[in-house]
């Protein structure tokens, strides 16, 4: 949705507000975020919920939540180690 344009030019005071408008947002966005990635570390670092299941419900994509989860030092559960390395040497093959 777009606002619509002022009748006047914008004053200094209101591109200053727009600012503080936007960085305040953005911080509150970095702190969300923050905050959604703790929460999907320790689901699968407790390993109740299949990964699939909890990348879905964060809204993040698999390959995402995967990184997220590698630079963590969480490896795949077993159940999905082979099919991790079928993926990755698929991937290598065909880069």
């Amino acid at each position: 949705m777009n606002p619509t344009p002022p009748t006047e030019p914008p004053s200094l005071e209101d591109i200053a507000a727009a600012g503080t408008r936007r960085q305040r947002d953005a911080d509150r966005l970095k702190k969300s975020g923050d905050e959604l990635k703790e929460l999907v570390l320790a689901a699968l670092r407790e390993g109740h919920l299949k990964p699939t299941e909890v990348a879905k419900a964060s809204g993040w994509t698999g390959a995402h939540v995967r990184k997220m989860a590698r630079e963590a030092g969480i490896e795949p559960d077993e159940r999905y180690r082979e099919r991790a390395e079928r993926l990755k040497k698929a991937q290598t093959e065909g880069a």
